[in-house]
């Protein structure tokens, strides 16, 4: 197993991990998985930094994926969000939310992440690997924080990110974001 940069080639190998990890509702509806390809992965690909974990054949079994700077994202990503919108309300509002989300935190934690690994490929220091070298290079750019958001009941990951020194922002009683500085 190694942790490498991102190269095409690899996409639909990241979209199956994307969905293989989303919730089960991005499995059974259409709308749903597209949403979550649409929000969660297809866009860094194009206009961010990718960092896969690729087995001895080299299958993709994880990834990380980020946005630099929030403002030029969010530039990058209107087209994907004219995609999400014109799916419906619901994920209208979604997006809206989850966007001005990330607006609202910019200044301190221009970046933004997200982080999915097989699951048969959890447990063995490969997320530690990947979030290392994904933080690395936001460093060496001179980015000065970065900033994602994490189910609440998904207690695994937010000790893994306590692990890797991220904090709760806001409320860790109704918050399930977290942050980091550089």
């Amino acid at each position: 197993m190694r942790v490498v940069p991102y190269t095409p080639g690899h996409d639909e190998e990241i979209r199956a991990v994307c969905i293989e990890q989303a919730n089960e509702r991005a499995r059974q509806e259409e709308a749903y998985r597209r949403f979550t390809l649409l929000m969660y992965c297809d866009a860094y690909l194009k206009h961010g930094i990718a960092y896969l974990l690729l087995d001895d054949d080299d299958v993709v079994r994880g990834y990380t994926l980020a946005a630099e700077d929030v403002h030029q994202w969010l530039s990058d990503f209107a087209p994907y969000r004219e995609k999400i919108e014109a799916l419906g309300p619901e994920y209208a509002e979604r997006v809206a939310r989850e966007l001005a989300f990330y607006e609202t935190v910019a200044d301190d934690y221009p970046a933004h992440l997200h982080i999915d690994i097989s699951e048969d490929f959890t447990g063995g220091g490969y997320g530690r690997k990947l979030m290392q070298a994904l933080l690395e290079r936001l460093r060496d750019d001179g980015v000065k924080g970065v900033a994602f958001g994490v189910a609440p009941k998904n207690e695994r990951a937010i000790g893994f990110y306590r692990h890797m020194g991220f904090e709760p922002l806001g409320d860790p009683e109704q918050c399930a974001v977290f942050c980091r500085s550089f």
